[in-house]
């Protein structure tokens, strides 16, 4: 299993996204690399560098607001696997999203993550 990239998730209302997108981009000195909008779910999603928003009312966040940061890699199964081996305990199995899979995970320390599998990098084995 490898680590692609680590990223903070954030929490904000819909009104909040682009001053908050704006803040991140001049901390950073980078732009805003994606938008993503998920209308059925009333979801906004930005990525800057380190940092993910979200962005939607309280009923579409109050599922997923207990995740505090994303991790992509390049197998989920390995990283199941791993997180299973290291004393994790997984609360979301592995499942499939719009952009790929995912899983929840709370680490031994507590921290509550979201390991995600791209879908461009799915090879469908356990890497």
């Amino acid at each position: 299993m490898q680590l692609i990239s680590q990223s903070f998730r954030l929490y904000v209302a819909p009104e909040q996204l682009n001053g908050t997108i704006a803040f991140y981009e001049e901390l950073q000195q980078i732009k805003c690399e994606k938008r993503i909008s998920f209308p059925q779910a009333g979801v906004e999603v930005a990525v800057i560098g380190g940092f993910i928003l979200l962005a939607g009312g309280d009923k579409a966040l109050d599922p997923v607001r207990h995740v505090q940061a994303t991790v992509t890699v390049d197998s989920l199964e390995a990283a199941n696997a791993w997180l299973e081996r290291h004393g994790a305990t997984i609360l979301g199995a592995p499942r499939d999203t719009l952009a790929g899979r995912n899983l929840i995970a709370r680490n031994p320390d507590g921290l509550i993550v979201e390991y995600f599998e791209t879908a461009k990098n799915r090879t469908g084995g356990a890497g």
